[in-house]
């Protein structure tokens, strides 16, 4: 039986900190041209390596539709295959996902765009009980096919035919293998049941397309996996991941039943998993994501268990994702920005982290950050519509209404529905559409009268945008039905959108709502003063300063310091004494001038944990 819970959470940021020391370091080569962090600026385009490829996704040439999963898993297992040999450069599944379906360009344009030599097609077709893969290899300069075969098998012998096109293809680039890349090029055995191979497969692709149906599928198709190999551990820590991520993105809308009964199923398949190899890495990610609804108010062992998968195995971009949001959602957004990069250098086209990573830079920098994922997946709703905030705060307008058109979810199953559309509404508000956004807004009010306790993934968007319209009663009602009260919910009264709660932040039923989700380790917050402040204190600080949020100004207001980011004025400085301000818009928020600086020639803005620097300009 595991232990409930792993490590003191005085102590979580401390071993957080130690596997992102050891494990990062393993990590340093992975980074852009110039010595940063990916993901990448532009840069010069160089010659791509000889011995660099791309494989793009297999057409399912099958008349069944369904054999859909084959084909993407054959791709996903020969691109992890041909990873092994360390003389190639393959692209990950991310980089070339957005190369898939009817319109695929040229080769020597995939080639440019993804910066390799040689690229890899092929299509994948069942009948009568037996495979044929058809695969090209050519040179993306000239479009010129190196060689092409045929491979067929018994649909029973998918080991032995990915192997074999695995090598195939590591020849053609690298030419002869030595024997030990020939054993590296081998597919890593994770069950030695063909039927149960091809179930993992089936779970793979429900789990991939993030969906409630997806969700369901893929659950059923690992247990089956599990039930034919008791061996296939990986399989059964999969199970317990697909249950975490219904739980997480609640595609029914509300946190009633059955989430009790997912979270019991999943942590029982999380557990099991953990009892037969305490080694797995995607258990203990299943494991960590789970905790988060087992113990939503102190999220006790989470940190740990992520830090715990990562370690066991540094390439698992999941698990670092997931590190990096619930990092975000503590409050550790500096943890929060280093798992994500990590999960980038491994899977550079990721949409879900580059979404994330969005969140924590410029808009300019999260515009192109959210032009890549969508590139990926043109479908992802939450980043178009991140798209859409981004360039209304850029000033374009007409490209905000575009992006918000095409994420209209008329076609989103039915238990999506509400949550996307709560977003768009509070998309359509900040575009000026208050006629538009109030009728979804209400629709989706009026689907949910009934539902009882709310997911905050579409509660949060309702809120704001009945305190926009000033029905603070409404947005009352919506936080109070919010289930779980816990450190999710209590991440968005301390996190970057907290400002918007300030029409009900003096609210007896507001604060009951915050002191319910606070954690029992959130630090005390500190006394805040606000002192008169001298008219030569206030001379040393006006200026206009430059950082990574963009142009701050600094100005005087009777007796008050007045901050303004690129324009749009937030408010006052309160004093602190020294050398110290705190923002009246959020006391979380320290501004900390250099000692002895005369006048002011930069500060230090700290916040949940994330310092920034800012330097005068002229």
């Amino acid at each position: 039986m595991l232990s409930e819970k792993y490590v003191e959470q005085v102590g979580h940021r401390f071993v957080v900190a130690v596997v992102l020391a050891t494990v990062v370091a393993g990590l340093a080569h992975a980074q852009c041209p110039d010595g940063s962090p990916p993901p990448c600026r532009s840069a010069t385009v160089a010659a791509p390596s000889p011995t660099s490829l791309a494989v793009l996704y297999f057409d399912n040439a099958s008349p069944d539709s369904t054999d859909d999963y084959l084909a993407e898993g054959l791709t996903e297992a020969i691109i992890a295959q041909l990873g092994q040999v360390g003389r190639i450069s393959v692209k990950s599944r991310s980089a070339v996902r957005r190369f898939r379906g009817a319109n695929v360009p040229d080769p020597p344009v995939i080639g440019r765009a993804l910066g390799v030599a040689y690229l890899v097609t092929g299509s994948v077709q069942r009948a009568d009980h037996a495979l044929r893969v058809t695969i090209e290899l050519a040179h993306t300069t000239t479009g010129m096919r190196v060689w092409g075969d045929q491979f067929v098998a018994a649909d029973d012998s998918l080991f032995a035919l990915q192997d074999n096109i695995a090598r195939r293809v590591a020849e053609g680039v690298a030419g002869r293998l030595l024997p030990a890349e020939r054993r590296a090029v081998a597919a890593v055995r994770v069950t030695h049941n063909p039927d149960a191979y091809e179930h993992f497969l089936r779970g793979n692709y429900g789990l991939a397309q993030r969906t409630s149906t997806g969700m369901a599928r893929a659950t059923a198709e690992y247990r089956l996996a599990a039930a034919l190999d008791s061996g296939f551990v990986s399989a059964l820590a999969r199970v317990g991941l697909a249950y975490a991520l219904r739980l997480d993105w609640s595609w029914d809308a509300t946190g009633a039943s059955p989430a009790d009964s997912l979270l019991d199923r999943g942590m029982a398949a999380a557990d099991e998993a953990l009892r037969r190899d305490p080694s797995n890495s995607d258990a203990w990610l299943a494991r960590g994501y789970l905790l988060e609804f087992r113990y939503p108010r102190t999220w006790d062992g989470v940190m740990a268990a992520f830090a715990r998968a990562v370690a066991l195995d540094p390439r698992n971009a999941e698990a670092w994702h997931q590190m990096g949001d619930a990092a975000t959602v503590m409050g550790d957004d500096s943890t929060a920005i280093t798992a994500w990069r990590r999960a980038l250098a491994i899977d550079p086209g990721r949409p879900i982290t580059l979404r994330a990573y969005a969140q924590m830079v410029v808009p300019a920098e999260a515009r192109s950050l959210l032009d890549s994922a969508l590139a990926v997946d043109p479908g992802f709703q939450l980043a178009r519509l991140s798209r859409a905030d981004t360039r209304l705060a850029q000033g374009d307008t007409s490209g905000a209404r575009r992006d918000l058109q095409a994420s209209h979810c008329e076609a989103c199953a039915a238990d999506m529905w509400p949550s996307w559309t709560a977003w768009h509404a509070l998309s359509l508000g900040s575009l000026g559409d208050t006629a538009a956004a109030r009728v979804e807004a209400d629709s989706v009010l009026a689907r949910l009268q009934g539902a009882g306790g709310l997911s905050w993934r579409v509660a949060e968007p309702l809120v704001f945008h009945y305190l926009r319209l000033g029905d603070s009663a409404t947005a009352l009602d919506l936080l109070e039905r919010i289930s779980p009260r816990g450190v999710k919910l209590w991440s968005l009264f301390t996190g970057d959108v907290s400002l918007g709660f300030y029409p009900v932040a003096s609210s007896r039923r507001f604060r009951q709502i915050v002191s319910d989700a606070t954690p029992p380790w959130s630090p005390p917050e500190a006394e805040i003063f606000d002192l008169p402040t001298s008219a030569a204190t206030r001379t040393l600080w006006v200026g206009t300063y430059a950082g990574v949020y963009g142009r701050v100004r600094v100005y005087a207001r009777q007796d008050r310091l007045i901050v303004a980011l690129e324009g749009r004025e937030l408010g006052p400085l309160q004093y602190q004494g020294g050398n110290t301000f705190v923002a009246s818009w959020d006391h979380h928020t320290r501004v900390v001038s250099g000692a002895g600086d005369i006048p002011v020639e930069g500060f230090t803005v700290t916040r949940r944990k994330r310092v920034v620097t800012y330097r005068r300009v002229p």
